[in-house]
């Protein structure tokens, strides 16, 4: 009977001990409970396992884009399956990136990549581009402005001479040699201006040209009388002529000798080159 009394007594207890934690929060989830479940998360890596902090700092950069530091725009990153970004068209594999680009083995220049049923691969670099300009001296006293343009095997070359003397005469573009009143110079005085161009073939470093030239001559008669020099028109024509000669390269610096045998004179000229 006394237990019954004393288990009577106890229950009320609990049950009043046992308060809803509602009546504090009003039925909302609690900031314990809330704190907990924000902290289990375990399928995101964390930092201390091995993740690189570069996923959080920087962007990748990806087959195509531009980065800062890096002037050209054509990059290509290799997969394992085509490691050298050959691409297949028509006329077989060919590398689609002219010029020089930058990829993960460096700056590169263009090349053409033959892959043949067997596996063997031939790879033909792309030629580089040689030019030259410089300036000369014929022996009848005219200067010369020329330039090449070509590669190893051959050349495309231009070459312009004229007279650079002037006329120190009193000119009269009407004078007749029936009106002369006054003494004769024996030697006239001649302007000459012949644009030649033509082709060379290189062998080593020395190369050896043909060139056709278009050019206008202008004659007059010239005389002096007790004021000072006269002259007038004697002829103006056109011609055409053809010079030969050959160009040695060093290294930055070209020698070039030419002689045209119908005009009867002979040049010597001195450039640069990119070599």
């Amino acid at each position: 009977m006394k237990k019954l009394l004393i288990l009577l007594l106890v229950i009320p207890m609990i049950s009043f001990s046992q308060v809803s934690s509602w009546r504090q929060t009003g039925g909302s989830v609690s900031s314990q409970t809330t704190q907990t479940q924000t902290r289990v998360q375990p399928s995101i890596p964390q930092q201390n396992e091995n993740v690189s902090k570069w996923r959080t700092q920087t962007a990748p950069i990806r087959t195509g884009d531009n980065f800062e530091g890096q002037p050209l725009t054509r990059r290509y990153r290799p997969t394992t399956y085509n490691p050298y970004g050959l691409q297949y068209g028509v006329w077989g594999w060919y590398q689609p990136y002219p010029y020089i680009w930058y990829d993960n083995y460096g700056w590169r220049q263009r090349s053409v990549v033959r892959i043949y049923e067997n596996g063997r691969r031939d790879t033909i670099r792309k030629e580089r581009v040689y030019t030259s300009f410089g300036f000369g001296h014929t022996s009848n006293k005219q200067a010369a402005y020329w330039g090449t343009i070509g590669g190893k095997k051959s050349y495309f070359i231009m070459d312009y001479v004229m007279t650079y003397a002037i006329d120190q005469n009193q000119y009269y573009p009407y004078g007749q040699i029936n009106n002369v009143d006054f003494p004769l110079s024996k030697k006239d005085w001649k302007k000459e201006s012949t644009f030649y161009v033509g082709g060379g073939k290189r062998i080593g470093k020395i190369g050896i040209h043909g060139m056709i030239g278009f050019g206008n001559e202008v004659i007059r008669w010239q005389g002096k009388d007790a004021i000072g020099g006269i002259s007038f028109p004697k002829s103006n024509m056109n011609f055409t002529t053809f010079k030969i000669g050959l160009i040695r390269d060093f290294k930055f610096v070209t020698l070039k000798l030419d002689t045209d045998p119908i005009r009867g004179y002979s040049q010597i000229s001195i450039g640069l080159n990119n070599k």
